[in-house]
């Protein structure tokens, strides 16, 4: 009994001992694995540390051509914009509002209306009135002007301001149509004496047709 018993322990014996060398080999696999892992890591580590530092050294070593670099930019980038301002203010000024100086018309009515056919001057009843140009400032031109026409067209109407203080007609102010409709027409400029006077209308025919005048006026145009 002894002898087959003996030969059993010795063998579960010596499977015991394989198991655990078995066992000391996988753990020591597994630790120099491990060791092996953690190596690589750690020369990664080392490996990546001087290209972190060549990395960080790079912009020293170029630093001088790119800070040229970026003042030109920013260089560039000032003047773009004081450029654009510049030309933003110019069109301002171009949209600025011009003053335009514009004349500014006055009319003075003589009032009244009436015709004639003498061929001589005649006066035209209450068509009259007092002026007196230094009542006015900046006077650039002043004309007479007035609607006139002849009868039925024959001849000529005319029509002129006569200056009753001084007995003279006003040079420049006779006006004339062969309209047989009233027509507007307007005298060439006029020179008047200082002070206030009194001034008339006065209008004739050509040849003895009926010569009419409207709403007679003096035309003052200020500078």
């Amino acid at each position: 009994m002894k002898d087959k018993i003996l030969p059993i322990i010795i063998t579960l014996a010596a499977i015991l001992i394989v198991a655990n060398l078995v066992a000391l080999d996988i753990g020591w696999f597994k630790q120099q694995k491990e060791y092996k892992s953690l190596h690589t890591e750690f020369n990664s580590e080392t490996t990546t540390t001087p290209i972190s530092s060549t990395t960080s050294a790079t912009p020293d070593s170029c630093g001088t051509v790119c800070q040229q670099t970026i003042d030109e930019k920013i260089s560039q980038a000032m003047a773009t914009v004081s450029g654009k301002e510049a030309i933003k203010e110019t069109k301002v000024a171009e949209k600025a509002p011009k003053e335009t100086s514009q004349a500014k018309v006055i009319y003075i009515p003589l009032g009244g209306s009436g015709s004639t056919a003498s061929t001589s001057w005649a006066d035209v009843g209450n068509a009259e009135v007092y002026f007196n140009i230094d009542d006015y400032q900046n006077v650039d031109r002043i004309y007479f002007e007035g609607f006139i026409r002849v009868k039925n067209g024959n001849g000529k109407a005319f029509a002129r301001l006569y200056d009753v203080t001084h007995s003279i007609g006003v040079q420049g102010s006779d006006i004339e149509t062969n309209n047989e409709n009233f027509t507007l027409v307007e005298s060439g400029t006029l020179s008047f004496w200082r002070g206030k006077n009194l001034y008339r209308i006065q209008v004739k025919s050509l040849n003895g047709y009926d010569a009419y005048i409207d709403s007679g006026r003096i035309k003052i145009i200020l500078k």
